[in-house]
């Protein structure tokens, strides 16, 4: 019975990723149409879809403290509904704007609610899960997500912008009904009444503690090099394109497509090499190493080349992006049952949310290095730290989660 209410708590969890992605996948697809149909064109549409862009990730930095706190004290199941919730009526309404502030104010509260999503789903997996098999579990959340990822880019590409909002708010009201008849882990719940006088959800906890601090730095570092990827060489294709002179229009939705189809092969496959190796470090490091030798080689391959050739090696670029999901679970892994939601979204976000600094430093070099330029020194930077941060972090394989974060440290 056990593993019959795991194995659906999980597929209800991986549509919640499923839902994630496919709002961030749109936003990027739909961003140059979208802010046409409101009247930004020209060289606007790219500063103001960058504003765009950050206000939609600061509001998943928001919403990943709010939604981590809810869900190590009200609990997963609580987390996952509100989240949802906010997100399902945010891109509802996406679908009706008509101005640059209520567009930006839309994309904030859809990013805060997308926020919960991720790091609640894998803590559930992770907690329902044995140790020996709970890597898999966050691989299967990441492939069903990736899903959501190509159904956005192939939905964007056949419907006007407007619809595929709406039928992004749609598919997240109909998740809640799925939602109803899931509940928390056992191991949450007995932690919880065991442990009724612990911090659960505390930030004091979580940040007033030099060695949990320690542990949420390299962490967050490790995962940048997937926002590069995911929020500059991809949001930003067309005009890549434009700048490695290849032959005909590159488009940003068929460039995310191509990105997110390798990236869901490679969390598959970065998953299965933690297992096998039983290490998520170096199952991590691989793909990190694979992922940042094509991403910064790719424009000396490129230049001039065919728009085919340009979305195969987005592809290959995202096959080695794809190890959010191990990484995710990794952190998860990393912190007691009482502040693992809130780790684990926190961190989570705030990886989402390195795409505002990364773009605003790619804009800065954009008018001395060029576009290409820009995009690999920004690239060589993301590359650098994330190689460093995970190196720093402990390895979680096989590691017991049912403990508490203690006030002494």
């Amino acid at each position: 019975m056990k593993a019959i209410f795991a194995q659906k708590a999980i597929r209800v969890a991986a549509l919640g990723y499923f839902v994630d992605l496919y709002d961030l996948v749109l936003y990027g697809a739909v961003r140059l149409e979208s802010l046409r149909g409101i009247g930004i064109t020209g060289e606007a549409a790219f500063h103001e879809g960058a504003k765009l862009l950050n206000l939609q990730m600061a509001g998943m930095v928001a919403g990943g403290f709010l939604f981590g706190i809810l869900g190590d004290r009200m609990g997963r199941k609580s987390a996952l509904f509100g989240s949802i919730l906010l997100y399902s009526t945010a891109t509802f309404l996406n679908a009706w704007v008509t101005d640059l502030p209520t567009y930006g104010a839309l994309r904030f509260l859809a990013g805060c609610g997308l926020a919960g999503e991720l790091g609640v789903a894998v803590t559930l997996a992770n907690e329902l899960l044995p140790a020996t098999t709970r890597g898999m579990g966050s691989a299967w959340i990441a492939t069903i997500g990736f899903f959501g990822a190509a159904c956005s880019s192939m939905i964007s590409s056949q419907l006007p912008w407007r619809t595929a909002y709406a039928i992004g708010g749609l598919l997240g009201f109909a998740l809640l009904l799925a939602r109803v008849r899931i509940f928390d882990p056992d191991l949450f719940l007995r932690a919880k009444q065991a442990g009724t006088h612990a911090n659960w959800g505390s930030l004091r906890l979580l940040f007033g503690s030099p060695s949990r601090v320690l542990r949420l730095i390299p962490a967050i570092l490790a995962g940048v090099p997937i926002w590069y990827v995911a929020g500059i060489l991809s949001y930003f294709a067309p005009e890549l394109g434009k700048a490695l002179e290849i032959e005909g229009d590159v488009s940003a939705g068929t460039t995310i497509f191509c990105g997110y189809a390798g990236a869901m092969a490679g969390d598959i496959a970065c998953g299965l090499l933690s297992q096998h190796w039983k290490s998520r470090k170096r199952a991590v490091l691989a793909f990190m190493l694979l992922g940042g030798a094509l991403a910064l080689g790719h424009p000396w391959m490129l230049r001039g080349a065919p728009p085919w050739l340009f979305y195969a090696v987005q592809g290959l670029i995202g096959f080695g992006n794809g190890y959010f999901a191990t990484l995710v679970a990794w952190v998860s892994e990393s912190f007691g049952t009482n502040l693992r939601v809130t780790a684990t979204s926190v961190i989570a976000n705030l990886i989402r949310a390195s795409v505002i600094p990364l773009t605003m430093g790619f804009r800065t070099l954009i008018p001395s290095l060029g576009w290409v330029g820009a995009s690999v020194a920004v690239g060589t930077a993301c590359f650098g730290v994330g190689l460093w941060g995970t190196r720093k972090m402990e390895e979680g394989f096989n590691k017991d989660l049912n403990y508490l974060e203690q006030d002494a440290v």
